[in-house]
């Protein structure tokens, strides 16, 4: 009995088995025949698309201003989006290596401007070609120059394909308000350069090539003839010029704003302390001023910038150049006393062995300065960056500023800004830096308070925002 049991569970056992193998095999088959079926294509539209205004498809597209890959997606879609996109597409077009060739097709069909011109041309208002090293030929940069001239308003050279043929097209780009030519290997003769840089009325922003001709190769009278751009604000300066540019050989235009020197290794710290004191301190509209990268300067030659330029409110130096002196009244107490507009205390302050094509006699007769006070500095913002060499943690700290805001110097500043190398950010010297942006809040508010006429009263909830923004210490890159 027992035994005819056990069978008959045995084979109920097996029967259950091949049921649920045969389940089994028939989900199986039937997942394989519908993977293999073809998703159901969608239907054609049937109705007009949905019409948007202009106004509000232009509103849809300037999201996408720095996109291009989705601005070209957006010009397929119908004639409405691509008039809506296609501006957006050229004006600032970014430009690499896969993307170059199909550009220059677009701009420049043909050879002959007249054969067949280019209606896309006129939308670009950004050439950058900066990261064009192979792609593209001198001929190619000056074509792209004289089809883009209309409404072209900020070009960048590219390194090895700018030459001196490109200076007629670039010499008719009128509405050109930014030119950097910073990266540019073998510089035209500079000459030819600022007879077309005198043409561009409406250029604010000039960056000059490290391969300028401001050196030992530079005529003296064909060097101070030159002409700046009547509208120039922002100029930076780098590569060879040496002291025969810096020694009052370049006279800056009036209206400049900006002011950047750096890369320079053949400049002495005698020939810069000069230019500052001679042509910069000039410029009662300059506000910002950058000086890095100098490698021949000393320890201590910018220690008298702030005495020498005291209109500048933003200011930004490498710490290899000064020492806490800048912000010790004291030290420009000390200067007022001395003949500073001599030859010889420049020259044993800045440099022991002054260039000989400097002549002496060039500085006699000169009026005595106006008696040097930080405590009516226009200094707004500071930022101390560094060249990377070892040993310039300590060489200014948070402690260094904050004595002189306590003594009453530096009344306007408000922003400092230290690179990371400087440390400010470590266990030793975070609380420092602290103190410092606390102090630096304080003098905000007071100087607030005082514009209101509100001294010695409580600000109400809120009201701190009109002066505590941006104010502060910031660590910084570089």
């Amino acid at each position: 009995m027992a035994l005819d049991q056990q069978s008959n569970w045995d084979a109920d056992m097996a029967d259950n088995l091949r049921q649920v193998t045969s389940k089994h095999k028939q989900k199986s088959q039937h997942s394989i025949a519908t993977s293999s079926v073809r998703p159901t294509p969608f239907k054609p539209w049937t109705k007009p698309p949905i019409y948007l205004p202009d106004e509000i498809l232009l509103q849809i597209v300037s999201y996408l201003r720095n996109q291009q890959a989705s601005l070209a997606s957006c010009a397929v879609l119908s004639q409405q989006w691509y008039s809506a996109t296609v501006p957006l597409l050229y004006a600032h077009p970014n430009l690499h290596g896969p993307n170059f060739a199909p550009f220059v097709a677009a701009i420049c069909p043909s050879i002959n401007l007249h054969v067949r011109p280019s209606r896309l041309a006129k939308l670009v208002k950004t050439l950058d070609m900066r990261r064009m090293v192979h792609e593209v030929s001198r001929t190619s940069t000056a074509r792209l120059l004289g089809r883009t001239k209309e409404n072209l308003e900020a070009f960048v050279a590219p390194q090895a394909s700018f030459g001196l043929n490109c200076l007629p097209a670039l010499s008719k780009c009128q509405h050109l308000q930014a030119l950097d030519l910073s990266l540019v290997s073998e510089s035209p003769p500079l000459t030819e350069l600022f007879r077309t840089l005198e043409r561009l009325g409406e250029l604010r922003v000039l960056r000059l090539p490290r391969s300028a001709g401001f050196g030992v190769h530079s005529k003296r009278a064909e060097t101070a003839a030159l002409v700046w751009p009547p509208k120039l604000e922002d100029l930076s300066l780098s590569g060879g010029i040496d002291a025969h540019f810096l020694h009052g050989v370049v006279a800056f235009p009036q209206t400049l704003k900006a002011l950047t020197i750096e890369h320079c290794p053949l400049a002495k710290g005698f020939a810069v302390v000069h230019l500052l004191k001679t042509a910069v301190r000039k410029l009662r509209n300059l506000e910002k001023l950058k000086i890095a990268h100098m490698p021949r300067l000393s320890s201590r030659a910018l220690d008298d910038i702030l005495f020498l330029l005291p209109q500048i409110r933003d200011l930004s130096v490498s710490v290899d150049y000064i020492t806490p002196a800048l912000f010790d009244e004291g030290h420009y107490s000390h200067l007022a006393k001395e003949p500073y507009n001599t030859f010889s205390h420049l020259a044993q302050a800045f440099d022991p062995n002054p260039s000989s094509l400097l002549d002496p006699d060039e500085f006699t007769g000169e009026a005595e300065m106006e008696t040097p006070s930080l405590k009516t500095h226009a200094l707004r913002t500071l930022t101390l960056t560094s060249s990377g060499n070892t040993g310039l943690e300590d060489k200014i700290s948070p402690i260094d500023i904050l004595i002189a805001l306590d003594e009453g110097s530096l009344p306007n500043l408000r922003v400092v800004r230290a690179a990371k190398a400087l440390h400010w950010h470590s266990n030793a010297t975070s609380a420092d830096a602290e103190a410092l942006a606390d102090g630096l809040k304080e003098a905000a508010k007071r100087t607030y308070l005082r514009e209101l006429g509100k001294d010695g009263v409580e600000m109400v909830e809120g009201e701190h925002q009109a002066w505590e923004e941006g104010v502060g210490v910031w660590v910084i890159e570089g």
